[in-house]
C-alpha cells in the first residue's frame, strides 16, 4: 500500500515507519480476513496454510468462486495484492513447532495443536527476547555509549471462532502461564455441527478486533506507556434477544 492509500491514517501512532511482519497461522475464516486487514493497515502478513479451497469455504472465509481449488495462501495472497496493493510472504505448508517464529504472531487455527505448535515456537522466541532484555538493560544501566534497539514487547493474538461466538487471547510474555490454562487437546473440544461453524460476518468481527488490539499493542510500544486496551481475554456471542 502506496502512501497515497495510507494517506487517511499514516499518522496513527501505530503506523509502521519500517516494514513490520506479522506471521498468520491459518488462511480460513479469521486468516482471511485478519491477513487482508492487516495489509490494508500496512502490516506485512506472513501466511501459513497447507489446505486447497472448497466450495463450503465461501461461506465464511474470503474466497470468491473462482478460487475453489487453488491453494488458499496462493489464492490469498493474489486477493490481498487486489484489495491492498501489498505482496504478502506465503507458505504453502503445515505450521509446525519448529516453523519460523517472530515478534508478533497471530493464530487463526481451527485445531488447538496447530495453535499449541505456533504459541511454543512463540514462547521459544521470547526466551531469546528476555535474554536480549537483560543485555540492553545491562547496557543502559553501564550509561553505554552504542546504538540500542527500542525493546517491543512480543505478542501472540489467539482468534477462536463459530457461527455466532468468538473469543480472543493477547498474550504477551507476563501473561504466558495465565495463557497456558486455556490450551487442551482437540479431543476435548466440544464439536460445532457442520452447519453453524462459520459465517463471514463473525469472522471479519473478529479479525477486525484482533487487528485493533494489535494496532493498541504497537502504540503502548511506541509511546513508552499502557493507555490503550489489550484485553487479555475477550469474548463476544452476536446478540440473539432484545
Amino acid at each position: 500500500m502506496n502512501e497515497i492509500q495510507a494517506s487517511r491514517f499514516k499518522d496513527a501512532p501505530w503506523f509502521p515507519k519500517e516494514e513490520t511482519n506479522v506471521i498468520v497461522g491459518g488462511a480460513g475464516g479469521i486468516g482471511t480476513w485478519l491477513t487482508l486487514l492487516l495489509a490494508r493497515a500496512t502490516f506485512i502478513p506472513v501466511v501459513y496454510d497447507f489446505d486447497v479451497i472448497e466450495e463450503h469455504n465461501m461461506g465464511g472465509q474470503l474466497f470468491p468462486k473462482r478460487h475453489i481449488n487453488s491453494t488458499k495462501v496462493e489464492a490469498l495472497k493474489e486477493i490481498v495484492k487486489d484489495f491492498s496493493d501489498t505482496d504478502i510472504t506465503v507458505i504453502n505448508e503445515k505450521y509446525t513447532k519448529d516453523s519460523m517464529s517472530h515478534h508478533y504472531l497471530s493464530s487463526a487455527f481451527d485445531n488447538m495443536q496447530a495453535r499449541k505448535d505456533m504459541f511454543g515456537a512463540w514462547k521459544e522466541y521470547v526466551e531469546e527476547w528476555k535474554q536480549d532484555m537483560l543485555v540492553i538493560n545491562s547496557l543502559k544501566e553501564r550509561e553505554e555509549t552504542v546504538e540500542i534497539v527500542k525493546p517491543f514487547v512480543p505478542i501472540f493474538i489467539d482468534g477462536r471462532l463459530t457461527a455466532e461466538q468468538m473469543q480472543i487471547f493477547c498474550v504477551t510474555p507476563d501473561k504466558i502461564e495465565e495463557y497456558e490454562k486455556h490450551l487442551f487437546d482437540d479431543s476435548e473440544v466440544e464439536d460445532a455441527p457442520c452447519t453453524m461453524k462459520q459465517t463471514s460476518h463473525s469472522a471479519a468481527m473478529i479479525a477486525s478486533h484482533m487487528v485493533g488490539f494489535f494496532t493498541n499493542h504497537i502504540t503502548n510500544n511506541a509511546v513508552g506507556e499502557k493507555d490503550r486496551n489489550i484485553p487479555f481475554f475477550w469474548e463476544y456471542f452476536i446478540p440473539i434477544n432484545y
